[in-house]
């Protein structure tokens, strides 16, 4: 599709109004990689110094990203979330209407250091369980979440982790435990090596760190999570009211 050169438009303009109808018909798809700048060029009858203006403004716009030394790939859409939910992945995937996705990379029991037993008030050296997932959404990596368990309130909690897609349905099920509050501390970090090929991300990357403790309705600690999503996937929401004195 040849752009108007006789229009008032600049041309940079209709190509970033082309690439958005075509993303949102599905000429592209999330994830797809975009035709390289010559060939853009000759799709749309148009010069590099064209393409690369709009290509910036979509990127800044959301739109697309670029990966160093792969291309220029349209945006998965963002994933919204709820800052101060108390609910689980699984549990918000459902409320989404999408199956939960899970990848486990790792469990087993560890003796808790100093500042997680301190965080989930068991002593030092205690038994944990540390579970290390990969959270998707639409088959996207969305969180790289680390999360340790007090095996205290939770024994041979270990025993029923290894295919379990809800972490909450299981200690509900087992312990007839369930979280209903928790405090969380967001920060914004960038991505390490492993971090990178754990979220399908560059290094360097921008990612939210959401440092999670939730507990049950005695205010006993239940876990301690550190959840990483790459901050061009996701946006936190607040819901919050003021309430009347």
């Amino acid at each position: 599709m040849k752009l108007n050169t006789h229009s008032s438009t600049p041309l940079y303009i209709q190509l970033k109004q082309t690439l958005t109808e075509d993303i949102n018909k599905g000429v592209y798809s999330p994830g797809e990689k975009l035709p390289i700048e010559t060939d853009l060029c000759d799709i749309y009858g148009v010069s590099r110094i064209t393409v690369r203006k709009a290509i910036l403004d979509l990127v800044e716009d959301g739109l697309l990203t670029r990966q160093q030394g792969k291309g220029t790939f349209v945006q998965y859409p963002k994933a919204k979330r709820e800052l101060f939910a108390v609910n689980g992945h699984a549990e918000y995937m459902s409320e989404m209407g999408k199956a939960p996705k899970t990848k486990m990379l790792s469990f087993g029991l560890k003796a808790a250091k100093a500042n997680i037993a301190d965080i989930l008030s068991i002593s030092p050296e205690s038994d944990i369980l540390e579970l290390q997932r990969i959270l998707f959404y639409d088959d996207q990596p969305l969180t790289l979440e680390i999360s340790h368990y007090s095996l205290e309130l939770l024994p041979k909690l270990n025993e029923y982790v290894h295919n379990s897609v809800s972490m909450y349905e299981t200690i509900k099920k087992h312990y007839n435990v369930t979280p209903v509050h928790n405090k969380k501390l967001l920060n914004m970090v960038f991505a390490n090596a492993d971090e990178a090929k754990h979220l399908n991300c560059e290094v360097g990357e921008p990612l939210f760190k959401v440092e999670k403790v939730a507990y049950d309705a005695q205010k006993r600690p239940i876990h301690s999570s550190f959840l990483y999503y790459p901050a061009n996937r996701v946006t936190f929401t607040i819901d919050s009211s003021m309430s009347n004195e």
